[in-house]
């Protein structure tokens, strides 16, 4: 299959995923290394191709984020940052992304979307094993995250849950 064939098929693999496609994996069905994939989604995402990197591989996203919208605004240091991940999923948020503030470069974001605590698991394992620094040291610990949630009262409960652990920044 040549180039144009190949991206074709990772977004008809993407489209018809139910979670998020590791770049192995869509390399193994494509036939070519996952280093091949990594260009072909970054060609896609120029073409204007909603695709996103998570913990867990890759995902296509849509224009409108269903449900109920808010950004919390927390401050907190490695320590809790599992509590904080977990007080939204637990209470049916999905944790679309953590953004910073720089200096120099204005915004920095990271895409999560964590939807579970099975998410979390993974992102939290994969911070640790890389021995990876949250993006948030960069900013003395604060960052936001934007979530959805059902409704207004799950979002209610996951400001209350976060107001508990002492992570929300005011």
């Amino acid at each position: 299959m040549d180039s144009a064939e190949r991206r074709k098929r990772i977004v008809q693999i993407l489209t018809n995923a139910k979670g998020a496609v590791t770049g192995t994996e869509l390399s193994q069905q494509c036939d070519v290394s996952r280093q091949i994939i990594v260009g072909d989604v970054a060609i896609l995402r120029a073409e204007g191709l909603g695709i996103v990197s998570t913990p867990r591989g890759y995902q296509l996203i849509g224009d409108i984020l269903p449900g109920v919208q808010h950004v919390f605004v927390c401050c907190h240091d490695m320590e809790l940052m599992q509590a904080e991940l977990e007080a939204i999923v637990d209470n049916g948020g999905v944790v679309h992304n953590v953004v910073i503030e720089h200096e120099v470069y204005g915004n920095l974001e990271g895409t999560l979307n964590l939807r579970s605590r099975r998410d979390v698991k993974q992102y939290v394992k994969k911070m640790k094993d890389s021995q990876a620094e949250l993006l948030s040291r960069i900013s003395g610990g604060i960052h936001t995250h934007l979530v959805t949630a059902a409704c207004q009262e799950d979002i209610d409960a996951i400001q209350e849950a976060l107001e508990s652990l002492g992570v929300l920044y005011t």
